[in-house]
């Protein structure tokens, strides 16, 4: 009997456990192991924060949808990755063994040098309700990071605060232009979009300290109420302590078929690996969505000893960003618009992935 860990509930792994519901493997066992039985949507984190979508909209139950797949749920944390003997030691102490792993954990947050019991951040993502609740009802809560996730969760306090009749002023610190990845007209597009809804908006600054109160950038002191950082991943320590094949940074090292560099029955996918043919490809929920059909098929192909297929990440992609107030900016390539219809889309899209696997 071959036994397939599942570490991790992110969005590849969720799409097996929906396979297995179709399909059966003779001779083989899954478990699934996350360290919290609930797997929140980040692509509806913007609506949860100004109030339009309520906790059980936006998050997968693991243990059931476990249940309905035939899988063994554990709800731990893996502390060691034991590669020599196919082995994972769990935070509570029982170790598992393995014929095949994969990781889709994610990613951390970016702390660079700010003191990290000074800031709040959204990861893991379980974290994230609880955080955001506190931090949306403060008066002048400020968002550090200019990225999609940064642009989003500011618009969205500060939609909320104006729905609710609060007070307070919003902040969103960037240290690049807003959405520095994206076409420069439409950073300049969304810079302008942010401030004429209200949004006080800093770019080209770096923060340099964090105080109880206070925020520090090289121009200028902010009072705050409560900062939360959204500022880039940063990778898991397990990968680089275990001996693996690993990036610099520490993010597992795989192949274009999802496989290791190092170890071939170790696979991985989403936030947490890079892979060494396109080392610069952005962490992005849309690839790790993408990669959850390859990876399935490439577990299955490997307990069959069959030849394993391979992940090819899209040169383009729509990309939908609520910008509060049921509004929302399309983008795709160099072409941008914003208004109500991107939202109803974007609501649409959300709403039907989620329905797929409840």
């Amino acid at each position: 009997m071959e036994t397939v860990i599942l570490v991790g509930g992110g969005h590849a792994h969720i799409q097996c456990l929906k396979q297995l519901q179709e399909e059966t493997l003779p001779d083989s066992r899954f478990i699934l192991v996350s360290s919290n039985k609930y797997q929140y949507y980040s692509g509806m984190f913007s609506g949860f924060t100004e109030g339009l979508y309520v906790e059980e909209d936006i998050r997968i139950d693991l243990n059931e949808l476990s249940r309905k797949s035939g899988v063994q749920f554990i709800e731990a944390t893996v502390t060691e990755l034991d590669p020599e003997n196919k082995r994972i030691v769990l935070d509570k102490g029982e170790t598992l063994s393995y014929s095949v792993i994969s990781f889709d954990i994610g990613s951390g947050t970016n702390h660079g040098l700010l003191p990290s019991n000074a800031v709040r951040t959204v990861k893991p993502n379980y974290t994230f309700p609880d955080t955001i609740k506190e931090l949306r009802d403060s008066p002048s809560p400020v968002i550090v990071g200019g990225g999609a996730a940064g642009v989003e969760i500011s618009l969205s306090i500060l939609a909320r605060k104006k729905r609710l009749g609060q007070s307070g002023q919003v902040t969103l610190i960037s240290s690049s232009r807003l959405l520095p990845g994206a076409p420069k007209g439409a950073s300049a597009s969304l810079e302008e979009l942010c401030r004429s809804k209200g949004l006080q908006v800093f770019v080209d600054e770096e923060v340099e300290n964090i105080e109880d109160q206070i925020i520090r950038t090289g121009n200028r002191s902010i009072k705050h109420s409560g900062v939360l950082l959204l500022t880039g991943p940063a990778s898991s320590p397990l990968f680089r302590k275990s001996g693996v094949s690993c990036t610099e940074d520490g993010y597992l090292l795989v192949k274009s078929t999802l496989q290791s560099e190092s170890h071939p029955e170790i696979f991985g996918a989403g936030d947490c690996v890079t892979l060494s043919i396109y080392p610069e490809l952005a962490k992005n929920g849309v690839y790790a969505v993408r990669q959850g059909p390859v990876l399935w098929e490439n577990l299955k192909r490997t307990l069959l000893k069959k030849e394993l297929t391979t992940f090819e990440p899209q040169k383009r992609f729509l990309s939908i960003l609520s910008t509060g107030g049921k509004e929302a900016m399309l983008l795709y390539d160099r072409i941008y618009f914003q208004g109500k219809s991107p939202w109803k889309l974007k609501n649409k899209i959300d709403r039907s992935f989620m329905k797929k696997y409840k």
